[in-house]
C-alpha cells in the first residue's frame, strides 16, 4: 500500500480492507471500531496503537458531517501518523443487512451445540454477529440515507 494520505488539519485517513479487496479509503473525522470489550474511538492526534476487532459496528464521521455505519465481522486495527487501517474478516454497509436475515441468523447460533469450549466460542461469536447485524439493519430502517 502507498504511504499514509495526507489528510486536511483535524482529520485521519481511514483504511477498510478485506480479503476481498479496499471497502474505504479515504479522509474522515472519527472511527469508533468494535473490539473485543466493547468499543474503541480514534481522532486525529491518536497515538500508535494496534488491536483485536471484534464483531460489532464500525463507524466514522467523513468529511461534512455523514455517518457511514457498517457491520464488521473481526479483524485488525492499527494506527499510525494519523492513518486508522482496519483488517477485517468481513465488513457489510448497515444498509445493506437484512434484519430477517440476521434473526434467522441468530435462530441457528441459538441451536449451535455448547458443550465444549471450542463449541461455545463458535456459538457466542455467530450469536454476536447475528445481533450485531440485526440491530444494524434495524437501526439503518430508522435513520435517513447518509450523504
Amino acid at each position: 500500500m502507498p504511504g499514509p494520505a495526507t489528510s486536511p488539519a483535524g482529520e485521519l485517513t481511514l483504511r477498510v480492507v478485506t480479503p476481498e479487496g479496499a471497502v474505504f479509503d479515504g479522509p474522515v473525522e472519527t472511527v469508533v471500531v468494535p473490539s473485543h470489550d466493547g468499543e474503541t474511538a480514534f481522532l486525529k492526534g491518536h497515538a500508535a496503537f494496534v488491536g483485536l476487532l471484534g464483531t460489532g459496528e464500525l463507524r466514522f464521521h467523513a468529511h461534512g458531517g455523514a455517518t457511514a455505519h457498517y457491520f464488521l465481522g473481526g479483524g485488525v486495527v492499527q494506527v499510525l501518523d494519523d492513518v486508522v487501517t482496519v483488517l477485517a474478516e468481513a465488513v457489510t454497509a448497515a444498509a445493506g443487512l437484512d434484519a430477517a436475515k440476521a434473526q434467522v441468523e441468530i435462530d441457528a447460533a441459538l441451536r449451535l451445540p455448547g458443550t465444549t469450549d471450542e463449541q461455545i466460542a463458535a456459538r457466542t461469536k455467530a450469536l454476536d454477529a447475528g445481533r450485531a447485524k440485526l440491530r444494524l439493519a434495524s437501526a439503518s430502517r430508522r435513520a435517513p440515507a447518509a450523504h
